[in-house]
């Protein structure tokens, strides 16, 4: 109900501020396209490169694809060529593996597009556990007041003598229906958004290590930092979340969450903090944010990742006491 009433004032707000400007006409056909490689090389998958002309923002076809562009991909000084094409995704026989160096170069009619990058080390994570607190201790303790809390925790052991960089995101999927009251109707949602989470250490919030601050220093949808406070070390990483009750949520009504763990390069680090910035609530009041690029002759992104991905389902979650019960991701869960 709180996201629906944040809607409902945000959606309020651009209409106030759209009825006091000149409505500028868009003319898509007459829009320039321009040349666009998106890829995020990551250790253990199959590499791929995605590359088209750009396309206007209500076009839902996604497939503009560049005739006659050459396409190859050097990793650690080994040329590939795509051995299958999927709409504008460029698909090659090699699977990626922590540390590769890889090149992209596109040939369009003498035009070069190129970028660089490398993928990192998989994240190392032991040791997870998550846990609901029903009692309301935890957040207490925590400053946060007697929610119930979803707890997190797992130890990252990071490389020594390498220079480490890491993403930490949790998906939550909302499925079933709401009832809602005033209208006296039904409605029916199947999403999955980034949902926001409590992480108190200095060691990974401060300004000097995390690229992205929280709001009120605390909660993050996306939590990145470098290893400068954890070169080398086994450090145990806790999260919370606050499980708020929906009132129209009408049972049974699945709450899933799933926990992201990944290593990135500095590039994706750029990107990502850019994107977070141009996505800024804040943005509806000045000039779009300029997003960053790596890519020479084309607009777009190049950057490697590796990823560790964790449902949180029974047999990764454990209890801890009577007042705590575990969280489900087969069955309906109900906070």
């Amino acid at each position: 109900m709180k996201r629906v009433i944040l809607l409902v004032l945000s959606s309020y707000l651009l209409l106030l501020f759209a009825s006091c400007e000149e409505v500028i006409p868009v003319d898509p056909t007459t829009s320039e396209a321009m040349l666009v490689l998106n890829g995020v090389p990551s250790s253990g998958r199959q590499m791929s490169v995605f590359f088209a002309y750009s396309r206007y923002f209500l076009d839902e076809s996604n497939n503009h694809p560049v005739e006659g562009a050459v396409v190859t991909m050097e990793v650690n000084g080994h040329s590939y060529r795509p051995d299958s094409m999927v709409r504008c995704n460029y698909w090659f026989p090699y699977t990626l593996q922590d540390d590769d160096t890889v090149t992209v170069r596109v040939d369009v009619g003498g035009t070069l597009v190129s970028a660089k990058t490398y993928v990192p080390r998989m994240p190392q994570v032991e040791n997870l556990m998550a846990v609901i607190d029903t009692s309301g201790q935890v957040g207490e303790s925590m400053g946060l007041g007697a929610f119930r809390l979803l707890a997190i925790g797992f130890d990252l052991q990071d490389y020594p003598n390498h220079d480490d960089y890491y993403c930490i995101t949790v998906d939550q999927r909302d499925s079933g229906t709401h009832y809602w009251n005033y209208f006296n109707t039904y409605d029916t949602v199947d999403t999955t958004y980034l949902t926001y989470f409590v992480c108190l250490d200095k060691k990974l919030i401060s300004p000097d290590v995390a690229a992205i601050q929280g709001m009120g220093d605390a909660f993050f949808n996306r939590l990145i930092f470098a290893d400068d406070h954890i070169e080398g070390k086994n450090h145990h990483v806790s999260l919370m979340l606050l499980l708020l009750r929906d009132t129209t949520e009408v049972e049974p009504f699945i709450h899933e969450y799933t926990l992201h763990v990944e290593s990135v390069t500095p590039e994706r680090v750029k990107y990502l903090k850019d994107i977070a910035t141009a996505t800024s609530q804040l943005q509806i009041f000045s000039e779009p944010a300029p997003v960053y690029s790596n890519v020479d002759g084309a607009l777009g992104i190049f950057a490697g990742n590796a990823r560790r991905t964790y449902p949180l389902a029974p047999d990764t979650l454990a209890a801890t006491s009577t007042t705590r019960r575990t969280i489900s991701t087969r069955k309906p869960f109900h906070p």
